[in-house]
């Protein structure tokens, strides 16, 4: 299965179904009501589906996980339509991330991917 994002550190805004249009929703100015803003996280994108794992005292938890039918990318922000309707604006994070268990979090599991920039074979 191909990331087709993974963003660390990663801020979000996350609006209910039928709240806001997809092109409505940024990461930056006011945010609409019922957003919510989640920070310190991951995301990744990982075929049709959306993770995003926050820091925990027991270490990466995964806080949300669904399919998403749309993708639109922004310049450095990206917008999702989830199956159910969500829409998720996200970003980079200015911060560090530093001392974050994020960062080592696999979310691609044991299923034998291998991310390389090269072909190891050549």
């Amino acid at each position: 299965m191909r990331a087709l994002a993974d963003v660390f550190p990663a801020i979000a805004w996350i609006a209910p179904p039928n709240s806001v249009k997809l092109d409505e929703l940024s990461t930056s100015g006011p945010s609409p009501s019922g957003t919510r803003k989640v920070d310190r996280i991951r995301v990744v994108l990982l075929g049709n589906n959306i993770l995003i794992a926050q820091d925990s005292p027991e270490g990466p938890k995964l806080v949300f996980r669904e399919g998403f039918t749309t993708r639109q990318t922004d310049g450095p922000m990206t917008r999702i339509k989830t199956d159910t309707g969500k829409i998720i604006a996200f970003t980079k994070d200015h911060n560090c991330g530093c001392g974050s268990r994020l960062r080592t979090w696999n979310p691609y599991g044991n299923s034998g991917i291998m991310m390389a920039e090269s072909d190891p074979t050549e």
